[in-house]
């Protein structure tokens, strides 16, 4: 079976052919995850959306496998045990009571309200960088960051304490992929997580608009959330609402940038265009490349490859994308293409709860820049990001002239 390093440089730069040739050699290749080991990754479409769909076979909950512990891992850290019971790490009835707590303001007709306050706050950020008519910017640091940021922080209705709080996690985080890194990152967990119990407490005083104050007193089937939930729907609606964003805007700029002809295409797209044409960013661009690990609830073989119940898998969602048997000419970018059954959202009940929301917002960013200046060029000093699983830059210099 193939070893594929999706922690190196390269992979992150260029991971289209590395993907493609280990499509051609089996439906599962072996990668490396921190914390978790080697573990079988699924490739194939086919494959990945077995993963993704089959969750009577496929657990996110370890426990629900046999293991005595989330995660499936011997040990779990303090910081960690609380999230261990959070939207993205837990199975039905569970995960589909609270996800129907938090669904409303993410559907598309409520996303669509947003979108001329959201294209405002676009307008607003690119006056700034133009008033400083530098001759390079960090559009990483100037846009693609604080954007997401904003956005998910209105919808929540975070007080700026609480905002600043919990970007010390995407920092720590984006520092590293390494088992250590992230234990690193994690030990700073509890601090976050008594600031949100303090924003929580606020919002129970003196509720403002937004998700949380919702979600303090709403119901589902009768039964309220209990704290500990809320603590966790909360970070995990704020972390996975600005990172996929962040990483889908720069990434997403970047493939525009590089790709044959795909400025010159983007700069003539439409409003409707753009939104065919961030699928294909999706798809393409890799912002999200791979999944949380499933746990095998029983015996089971996909695509040839034998699994006992308990073991660990994951899929890679970057290769389902790029399968020959599902999309005409996989690595080539087509702006236009239709129609588009990518697995960047992920798939099945777990798909991205947020994903009208990212796509709005780099819709809007995207088209815009191109607008505005349609001679953008890539600058010096690309900075891709460390963390696992996502694809996108931490520093993005480019010359707003060409």
């Amino acid at each position: 079976m193939r070893r594929i390093d999706i922690m190196s440089g390269d992979f992150k730069v260029a991971p289209h052919a590395v993907l493609a040739e280990a499509l051609q050699e089996g439906s599962f290749a072996r990668v490396k995850v921190p914390l978790f080991g080697p573990l079988p990754a699924a490739l194939t479409h086919e494959a990945v959306q077995t993963l993704l769909k089959r969750s009577e076979t496929f657990a996110l909950d370890a426990r629900n496998a046999g293991h005595n512990r989330a995660f499936g891992l011997p040990f779990i850290p303090k910081s960690l045990r609380l999230l261990s019971n959070n939207i993205l790490s837990l199975d039905d009835p569970d995960h589909q009571r609270l996800r129907r707590l938090a669904d409303a303001p993410f559907r598309r007709a409520a996303i669509e309200m947003q979108r001329d306050r959201v294209g405002a706050f676009v307008d607003e950020y690119l006056d700034q960088i133009a008033a400083q008519d530098p001759a390079e910017i960090d559009l990483a640091e100037t846009l693609f960051r604080p954007l997401p940021l904003r956005v998910i922080s209105e919808l929540l209705g975070l007080t700026e304490g609480a905002k600043a709080r919990l970007m010390q996690i995407m920092s720590g985080f984006s520092a590293g992929s390494s088992t250590w890194a992230i234990l690193r990152a994690l030990s700073g967990m509890g601090g976050v997580i008594k600031q949100l119990r303090e924003e929580i407490e606020r919002a129970r005083q003196d509720p403002r608009p937004g998700l949380l104050s919702d979600l303090i007193h709403a119901e589902a089937e009768g039964g309220k959330m209990s704290e500990d939930e809320l603590v966790s729907l909360v970070l995990v609606l704020f972390v996975a609402g600005h990172d996929t964003t962040t990483n889908l805007l720069s990434s997403g700029l970047y493939t525009l940038q590089t790709e044959p002809g795909a400025w010159q295409m983007a700069r003539s797209l439409d409003e409707n265009g753009w939104r065919v044409a961030v699928d294909e960013l999706m798809r393409f661009a890799m912002p999200v490349h791979m999944t949380k690990p499933r746990f095998l609830i029983e015996d089971a073989e996909i695509a040839g490859h034998a699994f006992k119940r308990g073991d660990k898998t994951i899929a890679l969602l970057g290769a389902a994308n790029l399968d020959p048997t599902e999309f005409d000419a996989p690595l080539t970018l087509d702006l236009a293409r239709r129609p588009n059954r990518h697995t960047g959202w992920g798939g099945g009940p777990h798909i991205c709860l947020g994903l009208h929301l990212a796509k709005m917002e780099a819709e809007l960013a995207l088209s815009r820049i191109a607008a505005r200046w349609p001679d953008l060029a890539l600058g010096d000093g690309l900075k891709w990001s460390k963390r696992i699983g996502t694809r996108g830059l931490d520093a993005m210099p480019v010359r707003l002239a060409g």
